[in-house]
């Protein structure tokens, strides 16, 4: 069974705040003061703006244009951008944590990266159980999937 995503993470406040800028971003909540917000081709193809720009560190939908545009939205707060592609267990996850309009981390091809951003952001693991697990994510195992079961919780809107 596979595993793909591809979203932004910060607070559940700093989300609603992003999705005000978007028409096609979503925020979804995830426990703990914590929001999702996944990069679908929609919101991709509305940040980006069909501009050319080179793709940050092996990411496959964070581009240097995006990051420009992200970082003014954002202003002095805290946003990270994840990536998983797992097959099976195969594969892997990239992160990148934005501070203080800057690029504060680059996590590539690890496997505990979308638990550090978590920690980072403040998250307090159930008892045997990691954080990735204590916000839902293996309950949603594609950027679609958080979309879809959203929805499905509550069918007026997120």
């Amino acid at each position: 069974m596979g595993h793909y995503l591809q979203a932004f993470i910060c607070t559940k406040t700093d989300s609603e705040n992003f999705a005000k800028s978007f028409k096609n971003a979503i925020s979804i909540s995830l426990g703990q003061g914590i929001a999702l917000i996944p990069m679908t081709e929609e919101l991709f193809d509305e940040i980006n703006n069909s501009q050319t720009s080179c793709f940050i560190k092996n990411f496959k939908f964070i581009n240097e244009n995006i990051e420009e545009i992200i970082l003014k939205i954002i202003e002095n707060k805290k946003l990270a951008y994840v990536e998983s592609e797992y097959f099976g267990s195969t594969g892997s996850q990239k992160a990148i944590i934005w501070n203080q309009k800057n690029r504060e981390q680059v996590l590539v091809l690890g496997k505990d990266n979308i638990n550090n951003v978590l920690k980072y952001f403040g998250v307090i693991a159930d008892e045997g159980i990691d954080e990735f697990q204590t916000l839902g994510f293996h309950n949603n195992r594609s950027t679609q999937k958080w979309i879809e079961n959203t929805l499905k919780q509550n069918p007026t809107g997120f």
